[in-house]
C-alpha cells in the first residue's frame, strides 16, 4: 500500500547515506528524491532500529516536519543490517488511508532488509573478488563459481538450492556423491543427499570422530584408516572433503562429498570447494528467509488465519468467479465484543490467547472453500460462496460457536463473546470492496444494538 520507496546506502569513506534509488507504488523511478522524512531516516541510521509512523501527528512528535507539510499519513522506515553493521537504509511513505502500516508490516519490511542486506553484501563480495583475479587458474575459478551461483540463486526453494550445491561440489571433486550432515534433536542426521550419498533421513551413529568439532575443511582418501565412516556414507569414493557449514553465523552441519580421483583431495580443489560452499550457504539462507517472509506475507502468526493482504487476494478472486458465473457470495465481518476492556484488565498476551482461541473456534466452523482472515486486531472477515439463506445459518453458527464455552487463558476461563455483520450478493453486479463495506456496516449495526448478535446488510 505504499506509494513511494526511497533505497539509501551507506558511504563506507564517510559513513553518511546517499540517496540511491527511488520507485513509487507502480515501479517507476523516482528522479529526485525529495519530500520524505530526512529526520526519521536519521533516526534509524542512529538507532538500527525499525520504526512506523501512523498519522502526521505522531510524525510531528517524532521530530519529522515532513509528515505534516507533505501530509505523510504513514512512514516506515527499516535498517539493511548485515552481521551486526549498518549497510542502508529503506524508506515508505503514503499519504493515503489504503497504505496505513502497522507493527506486522514493519515485521515484514524488516524480514525482507535482512535478505536484501545479504544480497548486496554478497554482490559486493563477488565484485571484489573478481577484481582481483589476475591468473587464468583464478579467472576459471570465478567463472565456475560464477554458474554455479547463478544455478543455485535461480530458485527460491531452500532445499532445491541445498541439491544443486551438493551437485556442484561434487563435479568440482569429480565424485558421484555428497550428503549435509546436521545436528537434529541431540543426534546427526544426514539432512540432504546427493547421487550415492546416504538417504536423507539416515541417522549418523557413531559420528565419525575426524567430523567431530570442524573448524576447517578436512580431506582423507579411501583406506587410510580414518575414512570408514566418510566413505561409507558416500558409497565408494576415492577419496572425501568435509566442509563445516553455517548460517547466519550458526553452525548447520557438515558437507561431505566424495572424490572419483585417487589420493587426497588437493588444495586447489579444496578452495574452489570452499568457496563454492560459502556462495551456495548464501543462497540457502536466502532462500530460506524468502520462504519465511513468503509465509508471513499471507498467515497471520499470531491465529494462523490468512494475513489482510492475502486475504484480499483470495476474496478478489473468489468475487470475480462469483461475478463471472453469476454465483452467490457472502462476506461475514466478526469483531470480539469488548475486547479493548479484556487487554486493560488482564494485559495484552491475555488479549492474544482470547484472539488465538476466537481464531481456531471460527476456522473449525468453516469449510476449506471459505476464504477466512483477520482482517485487524480483533476483526475477522470470512468469504463464502453461499445464498442469503445459507451465509445468515452460518453467520449464526460462527457466533454460537465462539460463545459456547468461556476461553481458558492465565488469567482463567473468560467469557468471549461475537458480534457479526453479513452481506452479501445473489449474482449482481458488485465488488468486493463495496461487499465487505456492507458487512462491515452490519457489524456495525450489531455492535450497536447490544453484541453478541449477527446483523445483515439490506440485499
Amino acid at each position: 500500500g505504499a506509494e513511494r520507496a526511497f533505497l539509501f546506502l551507506l558511504d563506507a569513506d564517510t559513513g553518511q547515506l546517499a540517496q540511491y534509488l527511488g520507485r513509487d507504488g507502480d515501479g517507476n523511478d523516482i528522479e529526485e528524491l525529495t519530500a520524505y522524512s530526512t529526520t526519521l531516516v536519521d533516526r534509524v541510521h542512529a538507532t538500527k532500529q525499525p520504526l512506523v509512523v501512523t498519522g502526521s501527528e505522531e510524525g510531528v512528535a517524532l521530530g519529522s516536519r515532513s509528515a505534516q507539510i507533505h501530509g505523510l499519513r504513514s512512514i516506515m522506515v527499516a535498517p539493511l543490517m548485515f552481521e551486526g553493521r549498518l549497510r542502508g537504509v529503506v524508506y515508505l511513505d503514503s499519504r493515503i488511508a489504503k497504505g496505513m502500516f502497522d507493527t506486522a508490516d514493519v515485521d515484514l519490511l524488516t524480514a525482507i532488509t535482512t535478505q536484501v542486506a545479504t544480497r548486496l553484501e554478497t554482490a559486493r563480495a563477488a565484485g571484489l573478488a573478481l577484481d582481483v583475479q589476475v591468473a587464468r587458474r583464478q579467472r576459471d575459478v570465478a567463472q565456475r563459481l560464477h554458474a554455479a551461483m547463478r544455478d543455485m540463486t535461480s530458485t527460491l526453494d531452500p532445499d532445491e538450492v541445498m541439491a544443486r550445491l551438493l551437485s556442484a561440489l561434487s563435479e568440482t571433486l569429480h565424485g558421484e556423491a555428497a550428503v549435509l550432515i546436521s545436528h537434529v534433536d541431540d543426534r546427526f542426521v544426514v539432512t540432504a543427499s546427493h547421487g550415492a550419498g546416504a538417504p536423507a533421513g539416515t541417522v549418523v551413529d557413531p559420528v565419525p570422530a575426524v567430523l567431530v568439532g570442524l573448524t576447517g575443511p578436512v580431506v582423507g582418501a579411501a583406506g587410510d584408516g580414518r575414512s570408514t565412516g566418510p566413505c561409507a556414507m558416500l558409497g565408494s569414493p576415492k577419496g572425501w572433503l568435509a566442509l563445516p557449514v553455517a548460517a547466519r553465523g550458526d553452525p548447520l552441519g557438515v558437507l561431505l562429498v566424495g572424490s572419483g580421483r585417487d589420493g587426497v583431495v588437493g588444495g586447489p580443489q579444496v578452495e574452489i570447494a570452499g568457496a563454492m560452499a560459502g556462495q551456495g550457504m548464501t543462497a540457502y539462507e536466502n532462500a530460506r528467509l524468502f520462504s519465511q517472509v513468503r509465509r508471513m506475507a499471507t498467515v497471520d502468526g499470531l491465529t494462523g488465519l490468512y494475513t489482510r493482504s492475502h486475504f484480499f487476494n483470495e476474496a478478489s478472486r473468489q468475487c470475480r468467479i462469483a461475478q463471472r458465473y453469476r454465483r452467490p457470495l457472502a462476506a461475514i465481518m466478526v469483531d470480539i465484543d469488548h475486547f479493548k476492556r479484556t487487554n486493560d484488565s488482564y494485559g495484552h498476551p491475555v488479549g492474544d490467547e482470547v484472539i488465538r482461541a476466537v481464531a481456531a473456534r471460527l476456522r473449525a466452523a468453516v469449510r476449506d472453500i471459505d476464504v477466512l482472515g483477520r482482517y485487524g486486531g480483533e476483526e475477522f472477515a470470512l468469504l463464502t460462496p453461499e445464498t442469503g439463506v445459507a451465509a445468515a445459518r452460518l453467520a449464526e453458527r460462527l457466533r454460537a460457536v465462539v460463545c459456547a464455552a468461556p476461553v481458558p487463558t492465565a488469567a482463567g476461563q473468560l467469557p468471549v463473546t461475537i458480534s457479526v455483520g453479513l452481506a452479501y450478493l445473489d449474482g449482481d453486479d458488485g465488488d468486493l470492496s463495496n461487499l465487505l463495506a456492507r458487512a462491515d456496516a452490519a457489524l456495525y449495526e450489531a455492535k450497536q444494538g447490544g453484541r453478541n448478535r449477527v446483523a445483515t446488510a439490506a440485499a
